[in-house]
Parts: structure tokens; C-alpha cells; sequence
């Protein structure tokens, strides 16, 4: 089966997912690929995931915009709160607290949301434990608006020294949980 123009064109938007891991998105698994070392110290410690979600997109757009759902999706996420919003609804200021390993202190961090409901929500670090924090949210519809096909790129680079397997393992395991679990939240209030 070929490729829809604007799926072809979600390739290059979440790099480093191929032809064949949306194939396997579209199917109905998670797929997740962490990025190769293009950092400027050549380490990597970003990934990108998808993920077919039985909802259509807005209803996608509004649990994970949702500090409260947030919560209930995200693994180990200990407390979300909105700290400022634009008046005509178009970005938010975010705290968060991720308790990551009980090996590792909690992270604190702020980031920006700007948001182009339905389809998009970009992240970008403003202040906290991350160095570095950027990520974007594409969600496409599928099957007439039925369903979305949900494509997460993130960044994050801790402001203390973390050894890049460690990020990069905690991505792998964590994305496919935070996927699932978003999932399963859209499909319960569908």
C-alpha cells in the first residue's frame, strides 16, 4: 500500500521514523527510533514515536494538552500544572516534575506549548532541570478524522551529566508506556 502524500511528507517532519516504521505505526504498534548522534558533542538524546490512536485528532489534542490526563499517561510524571496561558488560548507555560529513577534526583522543568489545535503542540524549554527540552507533537487523521496517527519528536538534555545510553534508554522504555497509555485515554473517552 502506498504512502499518502501527507504521510510521505510526515517523514521528514519526524526523522528519523522510515517508510517502514509508520508502515508498523499504521498497523497498530508503537514504534519508536532514537536519533543517531548529531548532537554537537555527538551524542544523541532525542527520539521520535508513533503510534495509531482509535480517536480523532482533537479529541487526541485535548487529553494530551491536559495537565490533569497528563497524570494518568506520562510514567513517573509526579505533579503538571499550567503556570500561565495566552488569553486567545494559542500557548501555556507548563510546570513539571518527573521522579526518573530512584537512582536519579527529580527533575523540575518549565517549557512553552504553543498550540495549533488539532494537528500540532510544539514544546521548547524555558526553565528547570533541562538544559535542553524541544518537542512536537504531529497528530494526522486517519480513516475520515477517525483516527490519529500520533507522531511525538523530543530533545532533552539534562542540566547535570547523564550518560547518553541512559537517556536514550529511558526513551525507549518510557515512549512506548506514554503512547499506549495516551491511547488507551483517548479510546476510553471516545
Amino acid at each position: 500500500m502506498p504512502l499518502l502524500p501527507w504521510l510521505a511528507a510526515a517523514l521528514t517532519l519526524a526523522a528519523p521514523l522510515t517508510e517502514a516504521d509508520l508502515a508498523r505505526a499504521l498497523a497498530g504498534e508503537v514504534v519508536v527510533a532514537t536519533d543517531a548522534a548529531d548532537a554537537p558533542d555527538g551524542e544523541a538524546r532525542g527520539a521520535v514515536a508513533a503510534i495509531r490512536i482509535a480517536a480523532p485528532p482533537a479529541r487526541v489534542f485535548k487529553v494530551m494538552t491536559s495537565c490533569r490526563e497528563a497524570l494518568r499517561f506520562v510514567p513517573r510524571l509526579e505533579s503538571c500544572r499550567v503556570i500561565a496561558s495566552a488569553p486567545d488560548g494559542s500557548h501555556e507555560l507548563v510546570e513539571q516534575v518527573v521522579n526518573l529513577r530512584w537512582y536519579l534526583p527529580r527533575i523540575r522543568f518549565v517549557f512553552r506549548a504553543d498550540y495549533s489545535p488539532p494537528h500540532e503542540v510544539r514544546i521548547s524549554n524555558v526553565s528547570g532541570g533541562l538544559r535542553e527540552h524541544e518537542g512536537r507533537w504531529t497528530l494526522l487523521p486517519l480513516d475520515g478524522g477517525a483516527t490519529t496517527l500520533a507522531i511525538y519528536r523530543v530533545r532533552v538534555v539534562p542540566r547535570y551529566p547523564v550518560p547518553q545510553w541512559l537517556i536514550l534508554a529511558t526513551l525507549r522504555h518510557d515512549l512506548p508506556q506514554t503512547l499506549r497509555a495516551l491511547a488507551a485515554r483517548c479510546a476510553a473517552g471516545a
